[in-house]
């Protein structure tokens, strides 16, 4: 017999509940009862008295809400949950009673195990003995579906899930982050985007896809992380401070993204689905079509996805061609997972992004008008990621492990002047097995490791710097009493650094970070964070390793310390927020062709966020403010002195908006990026970075007479604004001409699912 407790949902408080909610009087009356092997502390649980304020929205964001005003860890299938409302639920009461008027009219139900966790399931018929059959369902965490989903490290981080990229219908990395103040993405092309959190670039931080190490650092003029967007279903960042389960390398924080799986995409009591995508810009004639398959059976998923894009140039606000910047991109997604009837998973996954068109010159600046060079060239960047996971998704007690086996590499061909080709790669592992001690107390522990390689020929060299590292880690994820939630974990890693001409250096250090969030009444949270990062040494970039390097034996690695502070509201819908940051850096590798391999700078970003948002039933508006300052060496830095550290983004603003028309199956919504003039580069000697509004927005139409099909018609930069993305390099320079983003465009996208 089942030690769960079993409920469907319910407009009011069923009988079932009530029982339940008698016997768990009865625990609470004796506290040493329900420690006993035949206690029931999971009733106890669900009777808990909480203050609840969840308005109307998709039910998968109010879950999140719910398990964080409850104090409990909740899953739910996405199949489940997808395109399923809530009318919420607002006041005081038991946590059993807000599930089901949460649950009321979705057609769902919810079972409590024994360790506390709420599980949301699909309420099959009545059984002929009367019975509830409930066909169980889970649901991975937001940006990952371990420890890290939940816990005070998660209260400060920026999750962007399955919601979100539905509705901002990523093209690039831009529309992923759109609507958040504190990320930017530099480079208008996808072959040279940059992501920037608070400031900071992600060559600092910790970057995992899959669970797969990310090492892409190959050349100043592209990006590090060629993504396509449209394979996405959730992606976590954590500004500043990471716990120590975020992995080696988490100077500056981390960056979680996870690609699609068969339970986000097949319909319920369905084997067999999939869907076509089909999508036309008329700025730069840009077609992109997507096709994907997936079912599951007896346990057995699998799942296929091919996304293809193609165009000409796209033209710029001022009305000009912008050269270089023709879509050829194409990406592809394969996974292949088991789960057992005991509850173990075993996934296999590969992931392949390329790009392989002429780029401007330099791939990150529209051109150099005081240069000679061609104005375009060829680039081929292709990006590939397998990686194999086993764990058990619905574990709560203390065996909860989780092994992860990864290889990414990168490679960018450049042909002219001298046929170059630079690699990235790195193998990386990890095992580690969370100990549920209760629903809202866990520890993480484990050890992990990378084997990088930065890889560099042409017809003339072979070289390459590569970098071995094994760490161990813990990260404690604790509520002492109900209002505090409290998150710290230690690591320590050992690192071996090899140069291109053979020089081995061997160095370890230790890294700590704790993270805290108290609720200080109903509606407001306090928020802080620190974290002490030891880094080793970073790999070179691929392009400028020169064999005639000799490395300083007692070369520094990098130690970076975060703080972060802030102040959350939420009332009825209605929420402001307020956070500080600041990161400091020692010995940053800043390594150069002619100047060595050795060198090394300290640098210092410092700012803050402000935030307000309100939610009603079929819609939502959130703003953001952030203002962040870079220092390196103690000056001003241009953007030519920033690179691989991070860059002056200045005063940012988003606005985002969405509005659903239920009875006409229709959605309306739109994005505002600005950006204030900033005039921090002037002191290095530069021009000022110019102000810029940004207006995008979205029609979409679900026909009921097709519903399987949705169109979508959205016109992007309304207002046709020529200007640069602030985190673009080279505006700051008289003699750069920087790359433009595209101006006024239309899309129409049509998907169909079957």
């Amino acid at each position: 017999m089942s030690q769960e407790v079993s409920r469907p949902s319910q407009p009011a408080v069923s009988g079932t509940s009530l029982a339940a909610l008698a016997i768990a009087g009865a625990l609470l009356a004796a506290p040493a009862a329900a420690q006993t092997a035949g206690g029931r502390p999971e009733l106890a649980q669900a009777a808990a008295v909480r203050t609840f304020a969840i308005p109307p929205q998709p039910l998968a964001d109010a879950l999140t809400l719910f398990g964080q005003q409850a104090g409990v860890q909740v899953t739910a299938r996405g199949e489940a949950v997808r395109d399923v409302r809530t009318p919420g639920v607002d006041g005081e009461m038991s946590v059993d009673q807000a599930l089901g008027r949460l649950l009321a009219g979705t057609g769902l139900g919810y079972r409590i195990a024994p360790g506390g966790t709420v599980t949301i399931e699909s309420v099959a018929p009545a059984a002929e003995d009367g019975a509830i059959l409930l066909d169980p369902i889970r649901v991975e965490g937001t940006a990952d579906a371990r420890g890290m989903a939940r816990g005070a490290d998660a209260a400060a981080a920026i999750a962007v899930g399955p919601a979100e990229l539905e509705r901002r219908n990523p093209g690039k990395m831009q529309d992923v982050f759109a609507g958040e103040s504190g990320i930017s993405v530099g480079g208008a092309v996808p072959l040279g985007q940059k992501v920037y959190v608070n400031g900071i670039e992600e060559t600092n931080l910790a970057v995992r896809i899959d669970g797969a190490r990310q090492n892409n650092k190959v050349f100043h003029h592209t990006g590090t992380n060629l993504i396509d967007p449209s394979l996405l279903k959730a992606v976590r960042v954590d500004p500043g401070v990471a716990p120590a389960d975020a992995g080696p390398g988490a100077l500056g924080g981390a960056i979680t993204y996870e690609t699609v799986d068969v339970d986000d995409l097949l319909a319920p009591g369905r084997v067999l689905g999939g869907f076509v995508t089909g999508s036309y810009a008329t700025n730069g004639d840009t077609v992109t079509a997507g096709a994907s398959a997936y079912g599951r059976s007896n346990g057995l998923e699998l799942l296929g996805y091919v996304n293809r894009a193609v165009g000409d140039s796209y033209e710029g606000g001022n009305g000009r061609t912008v050269d270089g910047t023709a879509a050829d991109l194409v990406s592809g997604l394969a996974k292949l997972a088991y789960e057992s009837p005991g509850g173990h998973r075993f996934e296999a996954a590969a992931e392949r992004v390329k790009d392989d068109a002429d780029r401007p010159y330099r791939a990150n600046i529209g051109r150099l008008p005081n240069r000679p060079d061609p104005v375009v060239r060829a680039y081929d960047m292709d990006r590939r990621t397998v990686s194999f996971t086993y764990g058990t998704p619905d574990a709560v007690g203390l065996f909860d492990p989780e092994v992860v086996l990864a290889y990414s590499e990168t490679e960018l061909g450049i042909p002219e002047p001298f046929g170059s080709i630079g690699t990235t790669s790195s193998a990386s592992g990890r095992i580690a097995n969370t100990f549920n001690l209760s629903p809202v107390d866990s520890v993480t522990a484990g050890i992990d490791f990378y084997d990088d390689e930065a890889h560099y020929e042409d017809p003339t060299a072979v070289m390459a710097e590569k970098a071995r590292n094994v760490g161990a880690f813990a990260q404690a994820r604790l509520q002492p009493i109900a209002p505090l939630d409290l998150s710290f974990g230690l690591r320590g890693d050992h690192q071996w650094f090899e140069g291109v001409n053979g020089t081995e250096i061997e160095s370890a250090g230790l890294s700590g970070n704790v993270s805290a969030a108290y609720r200080l009444t109903d509606i407001v949270t306090l928020t802080a964070g620190y974290s002490n990062v030891w880094g080793g040494i970073a790999l070179a970039e691929n392009y400028i390793l020169n064999d005639r390097w000799s490395y300083d034996p007692d070369m520094a690695s990098v130690r970076a310390q975060n703080y972060t502070a802030g102040i959350e509201t939420d009332w009825r819908g209605l929420s402001f927020g307020a956070r500080v940051f600041r990161s400091d850096f020692d010995d940053a590798r800043d390594e150069s062709f002619r100047g060595g391999p050795s060198l090394t700078t300290d640098f210092e970003t410092r700012g803050y966020t402000l935030s307000a948002g309100y939610r009603w039933a079929t819609g939502f508006v959130t703003a953001s403010f952030t203002d962040s300052e870079i220092e390196v060496a103690g000056r001003a830095p241009d953007t030519d002195v920033t690179q691989y550290l991070g860059a002056p983004l200045g005063k940012i603003i988003a606005v985002e908006a969405a509005h659903r028309f239920d009875s006409v199956g229709v959605s309306v919504g739109g994005v505002v990026q600005a950006a204030l003039k900033n005039t921090d580069t002037e002191e290095a000697g530069g021009q000022a970075l110019p102000a810029y509004e940004v207006v995008d927005l979205y029609v979409e139409y679900e026909p009921a007479m097709l519903e399987a099909v949705t169109l979508r018609l959205e016109a992007n930069n309304v207002f046709d604004e020529s200007y640069a993305d602030r985190a673009t390099y080279g505006q700051d320079f008289a003699t750069v001409e920087p790359l433009r983003e595209p101006g006024r465009s239309f899309l129409l996208k049509a998907k169909a699912t079957f």
